[in-house]
């Protein structure tokens, strides 16, 4: 199901999703929300007006994705309405487009893709980038989590990994570092340090990948030192993915408004498309 407002960002999430639902021959759905939050004359003239603009479209979107997607035009939060047809509809998949970028509405609202993943279970695909052919070049982030390693099994049962170069990367950070630097430690003392923490990284890595039975689906391992948000952004630069792959953590008794999390900052900062996976249920 793709949910869109109709935008520039929402039309790239379109066009992926026509070519998700043509390559697997699935069926797909199409879904408006309008906001009840404005006087009910206006809400069912948008109503009416969207459902004539989405039926305008039909022939074509039949064409890009190869079947007729069924059109939905709901009422209410756009929140709880997307979940909810979501769910209605038996999704296995969620795609939207990137949200626009505004510092303050994000840290003390959050976006709707954001809230969408805290509330619900289904993995969310957020479309930044023209869909221009599948998806030939992944990255996908590792950190030796239940949630990282559910992450990719999820992409591997939505076919995502078929037919793509997988990139797995493992960011990890030695503390000691510096505090090493500031005692006055000499750079070659620090050098076999971080070199020493390296191989157990990556040995740590390899573990994990055995005993979650993911070796066939990762092409090629990275470890590298660094915050996993600044790591992801340095491999994004470097590797131009077509998709970034990612898990998220529960979020536990409270949600806060200030999460902090790789996710958020994968959502908000990097330019490609992004599956962001929720832990199991």
């Amino acid at each position: 199901m793709v949910a869109t407002d109709l935008s520039g960002r929402s039309e790239k999430a379109l066009h992926r999703a026509a070519a998700l639902a043509k390559r697997y021959a699935c069926p797909w759905t199409v879904l408006y929300v309008v906001d009840e939050d404005q006087p009910s004359a206006l809400v069912e003239q948008e109503v009416t007006q969207v459902r004539l603009m989405l039926e305008a479209r039909l022939v074509e979107l039949t064409e890009l994705g190869g079947t007729c997607p069924k059109l939905l035009v709901e009422r209410g939060d756009p929140n709880q309405q997307i979940l909810a047809a979501a769910k209605q509809q038996d999704c296995e998949m969620l795609v939207m487009g990137a949200h626009r970028k505004s510092v303050l509405r994000d840290i003390f609202v959050g976006t709707t893709v954001e809230r969408v993943l805290r509330a619900g279970q289904l993995p969310v695909l957020v479309v930044n980038q023209p869909a221009g052919g599948q998806y030939r070049d992944l990255l996908i982030a590792l950190d030796t989590s239940p949630a990282s390693a559910h992450a990719v099994e999820v992409a591997d049962e939505l076919g995502l990994l078929e037919g793509a170069v997988r990139r797995g990367v493992y960011a990890f950070s030695p503390l000691a570092k510096g505090m090493m630097q500031y005692s006055g430690v000499s750079e070659e003392r620090i050098d076999e340090f971080v070199g020493s923490e390296s191989r157990q990284a990556v040995d740590e890595l390899k573990k994990f990948l055995h005993e979650r039975h993911l070796e066939e689906r990762i092409d090629e391992q990275l470890v590298a030192v660094g915050l996993p948000g600044n790591v992801l952004q340095r491999m994004v630069d470097k590797h131009r993915p077509d998709l970034l792959v990612m898990g998220t953590r529960g979020m536990g008794g409270i949600k806060r408004a200030l999460i902090g999390s790789v996710a958020d900052y994968a959502l908000r900062e990097l330019d490609c498309d992004i599956l962001v996976v929720p832990p199991e249920a």
